[in-house]
C-alpha cells in the first residue's frame, strides 16, 4: 500500500508540476522505487547485480544530476510550460490511475504482478509526453517510460534480468546524455526550449 501510494504520488507531481526540479525530483522517487522493487532479481548472479548496479546508478544518480547541472546553466529551462492547466491535469492523473487499476483487473493479465504500478508509471511517462511543451521536460519523461518499461520487462520476464538491465541502461544513458546534446544546440534556436521548436525544424 506505501509503495503504491508513493508511485501515485511521484506520478502526479510529473504531470502537475511545471518546474523542472520538482518534476526530476518525482523522476528520482520513481527510479529508487523501481529499483528496489527489482533489487531481488538482480541477486541472481554476479554479472546480473554488475549490471543492476550500473543501470541504477546511471537512471538514478547520473541522470538527474546532468540534467540538474543543465538547469543550472540554463534557467529557462526550468519552466515546462505545461500546455493544459492544472484542474486538466489532475484529471488526467486520475485518469492514468483508474485505467492502471482496470488493467491489473484484466484476466488476461492478472499473472502479471504490480501490473498496475506498471502500467500507471507508463501512462505518466507518455502524459509527460502529451502535457509538457518543454523539450527537456519530454527527455525526463522518455526516461520515465523508459524505467516503467524496464519495470514491465523485469514482471513479465524475471528470468531475463541481465537483458532488462542493460536495455534500460542504454536507455537512459541515450534519453540523458545524447538527448541533453540536441536540447542544448535547440536552445542556440529557442531558449524557452519549445517543441514548437521543433515543428518549425521540420518545416
Amino acid at each position: 500500500m506505501t509503495t503504491s501510494l508513493i508511485v501515485l504520488v511521484a506520478g502526479a507531481v510529473l504531470i502537475l508540476s511545471g518546474r523542472a526540479v520538482g518534476v526530476l525530483i518525482a523522476y528520482v522517487v520513481l527510479a529508487l522505487m523501481v529499483a528496489a522493487l527489482g533489487a531481488g532479481a538482480a541477486l541472481a548472479s554476479p554479472a546480473t547485480f554488475a549490471l543492476f548496479g550500473v543501470a541504477t546508478l546511471l537512471k538514478v544518480v547520473l541522470a538527474p544530476l546532468a540534467i540538474g547541472l543543465f538547469v543550472r546553466v540554463n534557467p529557462a529551462a526550468e519552466d515546462l510550460r505545461p500546455s493544459v492547466p492544472v484542474p486538466v491535469r489532475l484529471l488526467l492523473v486520475i485518469a492514468f490511475a483508474l485505467a492502471a487499476e482496470l488493467a491489473s483487473g484484466m484476466a488476461a493479465l492478472a499473472a502479471v504482478p504490480m501490473l498496475n504500478l506498471v502500467a500507471f508509471i507508463v501512462l505518466c511517462g507518455v502524459g509527460m509526453l502529451i502535457v509538457h511543451r518543454n523539450l527537456l521536460a519530454h527527455m525526463i519523461g522518455l526516461l520515465v517510460l523508459g524505467i516503467g518499461i524496464g519495470f514491465a520487462g523485469s514482471m513479465l520476464a524475471p528470468g531475463l534480468p541481465e537483458p532488462i538491465e542493460l536495455g534500460t541502461a542504454f536507455d537512459a544513458l541515450v534519453a540523458t546524455f545524447i538527448g541533453l546534446a540536441l536540447v542544448r544546440a535547440i536552445i542556440v534556436h529557442d531558449p524557452l526550449l519549445d517543441v514548437e521548436s521543433l515543428r518549425r525544424l521540420r518545416g
